[in-house]
């Protein structure tokens, strides 16, 4: 589930999901969308078969990557 600790501004002040860009951002939630409307894979396996499966996925571990770095440095010690 995403979350607003997940955002950032870009340099053009855009708000984007943490480590990609703006584009890629849209992308994710439009893949995010055919993905919930098309239901799970066929045959009820849970690998990444459909291209926008393994899209979405991509783009979800490169903001991930960078988001766990980012939150660790925003923290401040009491």
């Amino acid at each position: 589930m995403i979350k607003d600790d997940d955002y950032e501004l870009d340099s053009s002040g855009n708000r984007v999901l943490i480590g990609l860009s703006s584009e890629e951002t849209a992308e994710f939630f439009r893949l995010d969308e055919i993905i919930a409307k098309s239901g799970p894979p066929p045959g009820g396996n849970e690998e990444w078969y459909r291209p926008e499966d393994r899209r979405w996925l991509e783009l979800y571990e490169k903001h991930e990557s960078a988001r766990r770095p980012f939150l660790k440095s925003s923290k401040t010690m009491h």
